[in-house]
Formats: structure tokens, C-alpha cells, sequence
């Protein structure tokens, strides 16, 4: 439509939600007016990526100890009573909340295991 701006169009008809479309304004410059030229610039949108950012801006890591490395517990093989649990495991998920719930949620987990391991310990 002639009075949509082309923000508007790329939201109402490309289904372009507000990062997309502010990602698509700063890679592409001029942008096209017409449709197969915007068709062309979406599709071939330059994106450098010149390395990661350094670990201290990182909102979460990847990496960890390895599932293979603990029991069902949470608790490290190789060193019976240590218990672990949230960043300190090796898995991926999206942030947003997820990340803060499955660290309680090991954290529980393992807390429980830890205090069932020192319970059986004591009456050995």
C-alpha cells in the first residue's frame, strides 16, 4: 500500500518481526524500493562474522562437565561426594528464563542427592 511505510510492509506481509527487520535495515543499504529488489536484498543480506565476543560479555557458555562424567544423582564419578549442578553441566538451551530454571532445577536435584549421599554415608 502506498501510505505503509516499508517497515510496515516488511512486519504486515514478509512477516519480518522488529529484530529481523532492524537487522535487514543495518546489512542493506540502499535499500531497494521495488519488490524483487528487496526479494534479492533479503535473501542475500550480508552478515560478517569476524570471530565470538569475549567470554566476559557471554550471557551463558556453552560447555561443562559431561553427563557421561556424573551419576544419575549429579555426582561426579571420579570423586564420590561432589555433586554438580546449573552452568557447571555441560547442555544448551536458549536463554530467557530457561537457563535460571534448569539451575534451580539441578540445583534441587543434586542438593537432594547430596544430603540422601551424606545420610547414607552416616549410617555406614
Amino acid at each position: 500500500k502506498p501510505k505503509d511505510s516499508l517497515s510496515n510492509f516488511l512486519r504486515k506481509s514478509v512477516k519480518l518481526d522488529a529484530t529481523k527487520r532492524a537487522l535487514l535495515f543495518e546489512l542493506t543499504r540502499p535499500m531497494p524500493r521495488d519488490t524483487d529488489g528487496l526479494i534479492a536484498s533479503i535473501k542475500a543480506a550480508p552478515l560478517q562474522v569476524s570471530g565470538p565476543r569475549p567470554i566476559d560479555e557471554a550471557i551463558s557458555t556453552a560447555g561443562g562437565l559431561s553427563w557421561d562424567a556424573l551419576t544419575p544423582e549429579l555426582m561426579l564419578r571420579d570423586f564420590p561426594g561432589v555433586f554438580c549442578a546449573g552452568e557447571m553441566l555441560d547442555w544448551d538451551a536458549p536463554t530467557g528464563g530457561y537457563l535460571i530454571t534448569a539451575c534451580l532445577a539441578t540445583g534441587r536435584w543434586a542438593g537432594r542427592a547430596a544430603a540422601d549421599y551424606l545420610s547414607a554415608k552416616a549410617l555406614t
